[in-house]
């Protein structure tokens, strides 16, 4: 299977991602390729250390490197500025020069805190992504938002601080648990009613292999998704469009961060951004934007995945004050697949017809 190349499109800061099987061996060699300095920092937690650290250091030992790995704990609680500040004095304690770069081995959150610790440490060292899950693959490791998360607010701090590029290899991917499968496809269903009206038929299609992280279906899943990404991030790096830009691809984002946040992250990023997704479709629906039979489609991959979901213990209440904390909250509304909306007209009223459209499946 060849490696598929994309390429996110930024004049003197444009990158690849490469994408394939196999990839993390050659992990040293595109480092040469791309002139990485000799000291490179590997930024992993439990999770992807356990699978994935021991080849990344031979990869690179055996092109000449110096890697100095780092392990922090697994989950989402990791994304924070104390986590970011050990990392921080662990590179400083090292004497890692500003020359160095510092890869992200793993999944969204370690690519946020290693992006913010690139992007801040010694004012800036270059920065790497090698993602393992699948919502890191086809989403999060691409475009530069790299931020953490305080208690009032998730990604409160960040900066934008693009990769040199993504090394995306998905042999890693069989790894994981079947929960972290569905995880990323929370993620992946937004690109069909972003760019690809299409996709949502091949993933019917083929739900299950994608399930069993079949290479091929996975390949074309992933190959899709970043098409799509590499458009909206090379057009609007840092979401300055207010209707037709990068904001787009926050579709089922104003529900799920609330549902994962008021969750107190029990819920996954790619689990309440799924919840998002069907909300706010309902959301549309009830409009008369969408068809009704686009959010049908949608709940059956959800019942066909297994996915049962218990928001009961978030009440209403909290979750129109987390939406509408500063009067009214940006939502993207699918109007067809393939086409949103980008609306702030959204009324409480409407969105706890979404909720409870939610709590009943």
């Amino acid at each position: 299977m060849k490696v598929r190349k994309f390429f996110v499109e930024l004049g003197g800061r444009s990158y690849p991602i490469y994408l394939g099987r196999g990839l993390l061996a050659s992990l040293g060699s595109y480092c040469r390729k791309h002139e990485v300095p000799e000291r490179v920092v590997i930024l992993a937690d439990r999770n992807s250390a356990r699978v994935a650290l021991r080849h990344a250091i031979s990869a690179l030992r055996k092109e000449g490197f110096s890697p100095l790995p780092i392990v922090m704990p697994a989950g989402e609680r990791q994304k924070s500025l104390k986590r970011a500040e050990a990392v921080h004095s662990f590179m400083l304690r090292a004497q890692v020069p500003r020359r160095a770069a510092l890869l992200a081995l793993g999944g969204g959150v370690v690519g946020d805190v290693a992006g913010f610790v690139a992007s801040t440490y010694r004012r800036g060292v270059m920065l790497l992504q090698c993602p393992t899950t699948l919502l890191s693959v086809v989403d999060s490791s691409v475009g530069g938002k790299n931020g953490v998360n305080l208690p009032i607010a998730k990604n409160a701090i960040g900066t934008f601080y693009q990769p040199s590029f993504v090394l995306s290899d998905v042999d890693l991917l069989p790894t994981l648990p079947r929960r972290e499968i569905i995880t990323g496809l929370g993620e992946v269903l937004k690109y069909p009613f972003v760019g690809d009206p299409d996709l949502l038929g091949y993933i019917e299609q083929f739900l299950e292999p994608i399930l069993r992280v079949d290479p091929r279906c996975v390949m074309q899943v992933a190959s899709r998704c970043l098409r799509i990404k590499t458009w909206y991030v090379s057009r609007d790096e840092k979401e300055l469009l207010q209707r037709k830009g990068r904001v787009s691809l926050n579709f089922g984002h104003t529900i799920g961060h609330a549902l994962e946040t008021l969750s107190k992250y029990r819920l996954r990023h790619g689990e309440a951004v799924l919840l998002g997704i069907i909300g706010e479709g309902m959301i549309s629906a009830k409009r008369g934007l969408l068809a009704a039979s686009a959010v049908e489609r949608l709940v059956r991959l959800y019942q066909r995945m297994g996915c049962r979901y218990n928001i009961q213990r978030i009440s209403d209440r909290s979750i129109a004050r987390f939406i509408f904390r500063d009067g009214k909250s940006k939502f993207v509304l699918p109007v067809t697949l393939g086409r949103v909306s980008v609306v702030n007209d959204v009324t409480e009223r409407e969105l706890l017809e979404g909720i409870g459209f939610l709590r009943a499946l």
